[in-house]
């Protein structure tokens, strides 16, 4: 048994398996690493993804979409809505099936694939494993961490991981079964009552199935994000069944480091999440992929681009809309309404072919004097 890899990689989630993918498609012996027997389970999120965020990164097949979606229905704090049209925006996946696929494809393109190989520590260049009831160890020239936000590769590399209450959202979620809701559209809620400092979500499965699911900030709130869930779901969904429950935490801030002379941090283990949406799949899959272009370029003693392609393709868009977040943190009910009477009146009832999310908050921030005080306040 071959003990010895160019690239190891810890962590079979979508950044895992798209680093591993790409590194063994250009040539690169690899290891990926999967803790649990069966990737892609337990199921700890939300499951949506946006074509337009993948595009050129991966190709998304039928077999891993529950259901596409062709728009949103927003509303506001009072129960008032309106729907946004925007065709093949993107699906919903069943990460039982999508995870499991992606590290296939890896493993078809050369690389290494263990189940139930828990990475215990690294010494050196080797990392150690338990696996099958043993001890192993597997030496590399290159690490990529994609062991999500508890990352103990992070840690074992030096860097700082810990998430304080104000870089955190609490999230809770249930899979449920015997609803009636329209499959093409996602809906999102926003308010103090079920989502203090985030938000609600229903992201359709099928006509009578969604993940349906709250993000909370813990420190605008005492209250649990379970509790809350269960408020919301005993007043919407009553005769709802409830299949599977859900529950994590969301990074909303980046690492100040995430690489070093022989590793990269990927995905929600380097904090590449959004931290407006608290979306993580399309943010691990392209760093997963620019990682493992990077590593094979340093393997062959070439300058590597991760830092500069890191900060263009996903720091630049988190920084901003960690600004937005801010401002997003300063608002009460009352300011919400107002937020959502602008955002219908610039998207009600429209259909739309490329939503901007940084464009359209500007055009809410300008609208409204308090906002725009705020706004300027935060940003000098």
């Amino acid at each position: 048994m071959n003990n010895k890899y160019d690239i190891i990689v810890v962590g079979a989630g979508p950044a895992g398996s798209a680093a591993a993918l790409t590194a063994a498609e250009q040539g690169a012996s690899v290891l990926l690493l999967e803790e649990h027997e069966n990737i892609g389970v337990p199921v700890q999120c939300a499951e949506a993804l946006a074509r337009s965020t993948i595009n050129g990164y991966l190709d998304i097949k039928p077999e891993w979409i529950c259901q596409s979606l062709s728009g949103s229905i927003i509303r506001a704090p009072d129960g008032d809505e309106f729907k946004i049209t925007y065709p093949d925006v993107g699906w919903v996946l069943d990460r039982t099936r999508f995870d499991p696929g992606l590290a296939q494809m890896a493993k078809d393109k050369g690389a290494t694939v263990r189940t139930k190989a828990k990475a215990i520590g690294i010494q050196d260049n080797t990392v150690i494993v338990s696996e099958d009831h043993t001890q192993k160890n597997y030496t590399f020239n290159f690490l990529i961490g994609a062991d999500g936000i508890a990352s103990r590769v992070g840690r074992w590399m030096g860097i700082d991981t810990r998430l304080g209450p104000h870089r955190i959202e609490v999230c809770a979620g249930y899979v449920l079964e015997g609803i009636d809701i329209d499959p093409q559209y996602a809906r999102v809620i926003f308010g103090h009552e079920y989502a203090p400092g985030g938000y609600a979500w229903l992201f359709p499965k099928s006509r009578t199935s969604a993940n349906v699911g709250l993000g909370i900030a813990p420190h605008k709130t005492k209250k649990k994000a379970y509790a809350l869930l269960k408020k919301w779901i005993r007043k919407e969904f009553p005769g709802a069944v409830i299949k599977e429950k859900i529950f994590g935490g969301v990074p909303a801030r980046v690492l100040e480091r995430f690489s070093g002379k022989d590793f990269f941090l990927v995905g929600d283990a380097a904090r590449f999440t959004d931290p407006l949406s608290g979306a993580g799949i399309a943010n691990g899959i392209k760093s997963g992929v620019i990682a493992a272009r990077s590593a094979v370029l340093r393997l062959h003693g070439k300058k590597d681009t991760y830092v500069k392609e890191i900060k263009h393709k996903i720091l630049d868009e988190i920084a901003l809309h960690f600004q937005i977040r801010s401002l997003y943190m300063k608002l009460n009910d009352d300011e919400y309404g107002e937020v959502y009477k602008i955002g219908r009146e610039i998207l009600g009832g429209k259909t739309v072919h490329d939503l901007n999310v940084t464009h359209v908050a500007k055009a809410i921030i300008q609208s409204s004097p308090r906002l725009l005080k705020l706004s300027i306040g935060l940003l000098f």
